[in-house]
């Protein structure tokens, strides 16, 4: 008698089992999006509509928690550190790969601490100048600065706009002399003024004022021209395809991460970025949406770190 109850009760937990194993469909709650800068600035311009979208097909609150600091860094780290349940997920931009070239202690690894998602979208850089500086275009450009210097600003000491205008100097296009500022704003507000002879800063902080008159615009940075400005050539019209980056933004989740959640938030922002309303609005910001694999995305990142790391040590800038 013994025996057969033991037996009914161990089949009765065999037809249990895979009720209790059966894990809750992800996501079951809300999901934060760690946002490595202040609100206000360009990451909620790609960031709000994303995440307002992304919770919709997910059918939970994508929650933007931000945490800003030391050039990005803080909150990326905070964001490697997290669980990798698919409930901590991170919106970085290409900060994330010129980070580790410009600062001494940086507590995470870009390469290894995170699982790609997909790329969201990006903005170009534009170069600028002041009226008062006589060109035209870059070959004008290249002319006078030869001759005589131009003081270039940009928003900060190792953004990808000062590594742009590194390149530059490194390739003998222009000559440049560095002047870093706390941000964008105050970088072209100097530059219309005349206190700069050049400014490169992510286009739509730019396009305003070249379409008024205040600046000259001279090329931007990325693969194609903008929407924004479509007769702004690029670097690579005006002669110089090695001059070519943008500010890419990105999804990524915390190493570890099980890949049926990552391949789920990978299709979700598929469906998110190919949106009409979606590309429509990010367009008319300045962005330009596009999505990828996380394996590209994955690529990117690694190729990425290498070459601002290059760059970095070429141009002599020193860690903080």
């Amino acid at each position: 008698m013994r025996a057969v109850l033991v037996a009914a009760v161990a089949a009765l937990c065999a037809l249990a089992q895979p009720v209790h194993a059966q894990a809750p469909a992800y996501p079951s709650k809300p999901v934060r999006l760690v946002v490595p800068f202040p609100p206000g600035g360009g990451f909620d311009g790609i960031g709000r509509p994303f995440s307002e979208k992304l919770g919709a097909i997910l059918g939970q609150p994508v929650v933007m928690d931000y945490r800003p600091g030391a050039g990005g860094n803080i909150g990326v780290e905070h964001a490697a550190h997290s669980a990798p349940d698919g409930y901590t997920l991170l919106l970085a931009n290409v900060s994330m790969t010129t980070n580790p070239a410009m600062w001494k202690k940086i507590g995470y690894d870009a390469v290894n601490d995170f699982a790609p998602v997909s790329r969201i979208g990006g903005v170009s850089s534009a170069f600028a100048i002041h009226p008062s500086v006589p060109a035209r275009d870059l070959r004008e450009l290249m002319a006078y600065s030869k001759a005589k210097p131009l003081n270039f600003a940009s928003p900060g000491v190792g953004t990808s706009s000062h590594l742009i205008g590194e390149m530059m100097n490194i390739e003998g296009i222009l000559s440049l002399v560095h002047i870093p500022y706390k941000g964008t704003a105050p970088a072209v507000a100097d530059a219309i003024g005349g206190q700069l002879d050049a400014v490169m800063v992510p286009l739509v902080s730019l396009a305003p004022h070249i379409k008024s008159g205040k600046l000259r615009g001279i090329a931007v940075s990325g693969a194609n021209r903008a929407a924004m400005l479509p007769d702004l050539p690029t670097f690579a019209e005006s002669g110089f395809p090695q001059i070519q980056s943008d500010t890419w933004y990105a999804l990524f989740v915390p190493a570890g991460t099980p890949e049926a959640i990552v391949r789920r938030l990978n299709e979700a922002s598929v469906q998110v970025i190919a949106q009409p309303d979606v590309i429509d609005r990010l367009r008319k910001t300045g962005y330009e949406p596009g999505s990828s694999t996380p394996e590209a995305l994955g690529a990117l990142v690694k190729s990425e770190v290498g070459r601002w790391a290059k760059l970095a040590a070429a141009a002599k800038i020193p860690k903080q």
